[in-house]
């Protein structure tokens, strides 16, 4: 009887090994696939940071360009308003140039 309940807890406890020996074998296994979703988020990461900074250069440069455009426009149109001017009052007979004011330079 004592030998039965030896030999019952030795295959208990062989049991208890083997069903442990899977769990560790599994949580191994989730530990691997963790680190590989991991590494691949990494990657993602890096690669969208640098997505990211390459527009922020672009758009960067790109604002320099609008600036500039809207400089020249803004020149522009002080002119185009001069020339309007201009035209105004030389149709309004206030004046007798015979040169606009942009072309007087």
């Amino acid at each position: 009887m004592a030998e039965d309940r030896l030999d019952r807890i030795e295959r208990n406890l062989e049991r208890y090994a083997e069903e442990s020996n899977q769990r560790m074998t599994r949580l191994e296994r989730n530990a691997e696939e963790s680190n590989q979703r991991m590494t691949h988020l990494e990657r993602i990461l890096a690669n969208f940071s640098r997505d990211v900074a390459r527009n922020a250069a672009g758009a960067n440069e790109r604002l320099d360009q609008i600036e500039k455009l809207v400089a020249r426009n803004a020149q522009l149109i002080e002119r185009n308003g001069q020339q309007i001017q201009f035209l105004r009052e030389l149709v309004q007979g206030h004046i007798s140039q015979s040169t606009p004011p942009a072309h007087a330079d």
